[in-house]
C-alpha cells in the first residue's frame, strides 16, 4: 500500500510561516518592542502548540478522505466481482456436535414414545445440518407415530431424496409407505414398500406389502386421461398437481414435445416447487389427446447435492404379427453427494415403455414399463479426512461399491412380453411374462 507523506507537520510549519509573513506585512512591529515576560512566553507557546495540534488534526482528516486505499470496493470495481460459483458449504465442528446431540436426544425420546418432544429434537438436528437424511427419516417416523401423516409423508419423501445409504433410504421408504397407507393412498404405499424392499430387503416391509389390497386397488388413475384438445393438455396437467394451494405461477412449467411417431407426444411438467418433473406419454385417441403412461420423473432441487439429467430417444414403431407396438426409451443419470459422511453415489438407469396401438377406433395403451439397465456406484468424495468416530460409524463399509444389472425384454408374436434378468440386479421392476394383446 502506498503511504502519503506526513503532511500534518508540513502544514503546521506553513501555517506558522504564513502567520509570520502576515504579521511582517500588515502589522509592522514598533522599533522598540518591550521584552515579554516568562509567563507571556509560556502562554504564547501553549497557543502555538494548540494551533499546531489543530492543524495536524485537520490535515489528518483531509489525508484520510483523500487516501485511495481507504476506499471500499463496490460492485463496479474489477476486484470486487462476484465469483461465478459459490464454494461448497462445509459443516462446522460445532454444528456437527449439536446435530449428534439433538439426534441422540430425539432417538431416546422416540424410544420412550414421547413423540412430540422427539419431533422437537429432530427439528433442532435439522437446524444444525439442514436436509440431513437420517434426521429426516427419524422425524418422519416420529410424526407418523404422533398421527401427523402429512408431516410424516413430507419428511419421509425428503429423506428418500437425500439418502444415499441403502439402510437409510430403505427405512425412509417404509416410513413413507406407512404414512401413505394411513392416509388411504394404497397404491402409493405399495410402491413405497416395493422400492424399500428393492433397496434393503426386510421381512417387516415384505409382510406389510403382502397385507395390502389386491391389484385393483393399485390402479392409480393417471392425470388428464380423459381425451381433450391438445392445446388444453398443459392447463390440465398443471391443475392436476397435488400441492396444497397449487403451484405458484413461477413454478408452473409444461411443454409438449414430438415423440417421433404419429399420434404420440411427450408432456413434461413440474409437480413441485423444488425442481421435480414428470414425463408423460400422451396419445391421440378418437375424442382427443389423453395421458396414457408415465415415462419417468426428474428431480433437480438445486440443493442437498442432488442432480438428475434425463435424455430420451425418438420412439420406435414396429409391427409384430399384425399388431403395432411403439417403444419409448429413456436414460436418467443421477448424482447424490452426502457431505455429512464424505460420500457420493451415481446411478444410471435405462427405461423402456411399450405402447400398443389397438384396432381402428380403440385407444392406445401402454401396459409395460421396465428398467432394462442399471448401474450404481458409491465412493468417497475425498473432501473430509476427519477422524470423528460418529462420522466414521455412519460411513458405508467396503467403498468403493459398484453394482450393475441388465434386463432383456422380448415381445413375441403371441403378444407376450418376456422379461428376464440377464445379469446383476436392478432396484425395481417386474420379471416374468406380461400379456400385451
Amino acid at each position: 500500500m502506498r503511504r502519503l507523506p506526513p503532511r500534518s507537520s508540513l502544514s503546521a510549519c506553513a501555517l506558522l510561516l504564513a502567520s509570520s509573513l502576515g504579521l511582517a506585512c500588515d502589522n509592522p512591529a514598533p522599533a522598540a518592542a518591550p521584552a515579554k515576560t516568562a509567563d507571556a512566553k509560556t502562554a504564547d507557546a501553549k497557543t502555538a502548540d494548540a494551533k499546531t495540534a489543530d492543524a495536524k488534526t485537520a490535515d489528518a482528516k483531509t489525508a484520510d478522505a483523500k487516501t485511495p486505499d481507504a476506499k471500499t470496493p463496490d460492485a463496479k470495481t474489477p476486484d470486487a466481482k462476484t465469483p461465478d460459483a459459490k464454494p461448497t458449504p462445509t459443516i462446522t465442528p460445532a454444528a456437527r456436535t449439536e446435530y449428534h446431540a439433538r439426534l441422540e436426544a430425539g432417538r431416546k425420546l422416540a424410544k420412550a414414545k414421547q413423540w412430540a418432544d422427539a419431533i422437537k429434537e429432530f427439528d433442532a438436528a435439522l437446524v444444525a445440518i439442514p436436509g440431513d437424511d437420517r434426521a429426516l427419516g427419524e422425524l418422519s417416523w416420529a410424526a407418523f407415530s404422533a398421527g401427523d401423516f402429512p408431516r410424516a409423508r413430507e419428511a419421509a419423501t425428503a429423506s428418500v431424496r437425500a439418502a444415499t445409504a441403502p439402510k437409510v433410504k430403505g427405512a425412509a421408504l417404509y416410513n413413507l409407505g406407512r404414512a401413505e397407507e394411513a392416509s388411504g393412498n394404497v397404491a402409493a404405499a405399495y410402491r413405497a414398500y416395493e422400492e424399500s424392499i428393492a433397496v434393503r430387503p426386510n421381512k417387516t416391509v415384505s409382510d406389510r406389502l403382502a397385507g395390502l389390497a389386491a391389484a385393483d386397488a393399485l390402479a392409480e388413475p393417471k392425470p388428464c386421461s380423459t381425451p381433450m384438445a391438445a392445446e388444453t393438455l398443459c392447463a390440465c396437467l398443471n391443475a392436476s398437481v397435488d400441492v396444497e394451494g397449487g403451484l405458484s405461477p413461477d413454478a408452473q412449467r409444461c411443454a409438449l414435445e414430438p415423440a417421433g411417431v404419429a399420434g404420440l407426444q411427450l408432456a413434461r411438467y413440474a409437480v413441485s416447487e423444488v425442481g421435480e418433473e414428470r414425463l408423460m406419454i400422451v396419445a391421440e385417441q378418437t375424442a382427443g389427446w389423453a395421458v396414457v403412461a408415465e415415462l419417468d420423473t426428474v428431480y433437480n432441487p438445486g440443493m442437498m447435492g442432488i442432480s438428475e439429467e434425463w435424455t430420451g430417444n425418438p420412439a420406435v414403431e414396429r409391427t409384430i404379427a399384425g399388431h403395432t407396438i411403439v417403444e419409448f426409451t429413456g436414460h436418467k443419470s443421477r448424482a447424490d453427494s452426502d457431505m455429512g459422511v464424505d460420500e457420493v453415489e451415481f446411478e444410471d438407469t435405462d427405461v423402456l415403455v411399450v405402447c400398443v396401438r389397438g384396432e381402428p377406433g380403440a385407444p392406445i395403451t401402454c401396459p409395460l414399463r421396465a428398467v432394462t439397465r442399471y448401474v450404481y456406484v458409491r465412493e468417497r468424495l475425498g473432501m473430509d479426512d476427519t477422524d470423528d468416530p460418529e462420522v466414521a460409524s455412519n460411513r458405508t463399509r467396503g467403498l468403493p461399491i459398484r453394482e450393475e444389472g441388465e434386463v432383456a425384454v422380448d415381445v413375441g408374436a403371441d403378444g407376450i412380453a418376456r422379461m428376464r434378468l440377464v445379469s446383476g440386479k436392478v432396484p425395481t421392476g417386474f420379471f416374468g411374462d406380461m400379456k400385451l394383446w
